[in-house]
């Protein structure tokens, strides 16, 4: 059978309230009697109920981290820069996965309603109607990941899209001397794609390029849907001075492995760069040129400001905002190596 708290305190013997009181508010108990206690559990290896734990301080020290996907490398350096953070701050990460806004809201929904956590992370892709209106009255503390919820007590990390965009744009137009790129981004919803692609229209509009839709595709960040418009289109993309922009690394690696399968000679017959520095970019040959994006940085920073949170609901909202960088390789033809 389980040790029960009623065996340590027959073992230290004091009172079961005692015990509590070693458990939950050490510092009410004389230093003699915690030692006593804490002998007892450790010989005992007693384990205390977290949940009556959580009843009696209203506090599980357990957090939540929500995202869009646990696959890949982007996802799971958010989690372990939130995992670390957790950790150190004395808290414990619970994780899930929602694949759109009505799974998240969805989810959401069930976490006000039943939920043991203290607060929760949120990375959202795309804020619906329903979605804004269940978290501008949230009665867990949140954090939003890359992005923001108007009207709601809220603290948010988000990466500057815009401006590792615009690094990556102005790179292959003033530097490599692109007359020519393309596009290939998520959903047209998606908030990263909307941002990507508005500094790749500004840059080229900024240059006098000419660009218009039929240069701008829609998917997924998946590496086979990316493989398959590219197996469709590489030859009509290919051509002196003319590169892809994907918005991730995933899409891009796709893009590429299409032009080996196809005889497109990457980066001779056509330029291919992506975004996020993911482990991706660094084993596709020829390595990518792309934006790196802080990660680990974003996952701590979210449950450190959770945690803020947690222990002052009423502070006021803080606002981080992370820088990417350009990480210049051989897939741009600009003859530069990170």
């Amino acid at each position: 059978m389980p040790v029960s708290i009623e065996d340590v305190a027959r073992k230290a013997n004091v009172s079961i309230s005692t015990v509590s009181r070693v458990l939950n508010r050490r510092n009410l108990v004389n230093a003699r009697t915690r030692q006593r206690v804490e002998r007892a559990i450790k010989q005992l290896h007693y384990r205390p109920n977290i949940f009556a734990r959580g009843l009696m301080l209203q506090k599980s020290e357990m957090v939540g981290l929500v995202l869009p996907d646990l696959h890949g490398e982007f996802y799971s350096e958010i989690i372990r820069g939130a995992n670390q953070e957790a950790r150190e701050l004395g808290y414990n990460l619970v994780i899930s996965s929602a694949k759109d806004s009505d799974d998240t809201q969805s989810l959401l929904e069930g976490i006000q309603q039943r939920s043991f956590l203290d607060g929760v992370a949120i990375m959202v892709s795309e804020v619906t109607g329903g979605m804004q209106e269940l978290l501008v009255d949230f009665a867990v503390p949140f954090v939003v990941l890359d992005g923001k919820v108007d009207g709601a007590m809220h603290d948010s990390v988000v990466i500057d899209q815009g401006e590792g965009a615009r690094a990556m744009m102005r790179h292959l137009v003033n530097t490599c001397g692109m007359q020519r790129v393309f596009f290939v981004g998520g959903l047209r919803t998606n908030v990263d794609t909307i941002a990507r692609l508005e500094a790749h229209q500004q840059v080229l509009s900024e240059a006098g390029i000419e660009h218009g839709p039929l240069d701008i595709y829609h998917l997924d960040y998946e590496y086979d849907t990316a493989y398959a418009l590219a197996t469709d289109n590489i030859h009509d993309w290919a051509g002196p001075n003319r590169c892809v922009f994907a918005a991730n690394d995933e899409m891009a690696s796709g893009i590429v492995d299409a032009a080996a399968a196809a005889g497109v000679a990457i980066p001779d017959d056509l330029g291919v760069v992506g975004f996020d520095d993911t482990r991706v970019a660094r084993i596709t040959r020829p390595p990518l040129t792309t934006v790196r994006v802080p990660m680990f940085r974003m996952g701590a920073e979210a449950i450190r400001l959770l945690c803020a949170r947690v222990a002052d609901p009423m502070c006021h909202p803080t606002a981080i905002s992370l820088h990417p960088q350009l990480v210049i390789r051989k897939s741009c033809k600009c003859e530069l190596d990170a």
